[in-house]
């Protein structure tokens, strides 16, 4: 996970995540709900790192955390019908970021560690030998 409860809670106050959680109108958060907005952003910002960066990250960037909280708190507006345009542009300048990062336009500044993996997947070709050549065309070629 990227972020978590509490950073939440120390960005967005909890009374905006209780709002945002609370489907059963007991007044407080619900952790199922938070924590399964993180997993649901921490899954997209994975999608755009992968071509990057060896995942997990071994540390975290502060970019990385900011942006974990802000597609987490639109996640948790979408599915409770309480989203309003600034956060929506808030969430947008995120993927926008992540987009960036995902191109190469934009570095996390991470170690080493976290490079992009390296695959030795690539096509490889060989050769059982030569049949025919120049020297065997006797003057065609």
């Amino acid at each position: 996970m990227y972020c978590t409860a509490q950073q939440m809670i120390d960005r967005f106050g909890e009374g905006l995540l209780v709002q945002l959680t609370d489907r059963s109108g007991s007044g407080e958060i619900d952790s199922e709900v938070l924590e399964s907005a993180i997993a649901d952003a921490t899954a997209e910002i994975d999608m755009h790192l992968s071509g990057r960066y060896a995942l997990p990250l071994s540390t975290v960037p502060l970019p990385i955390i900011r942006i974990a909280c802000l597609l987490a708190r639109d996640i948790l507006a979408t599915n409770s019908d309480s989203s309003d345009e600034h956060w929506q542009k808030q969430a947008e300048s995120a993927r926008r970021m992540l987009r960036e990062i995902a191109a190469g336009r934009m570095a996390l500044g991470v170690d080493a560690a976290a490079a992009a993996p390296g695959t030795d997947s690539g096509a490889r070709m060989e050769s059982g030998g030569r049949i025919w050549g120049r020297d065997d065309s006797t003057g065609f070629v």
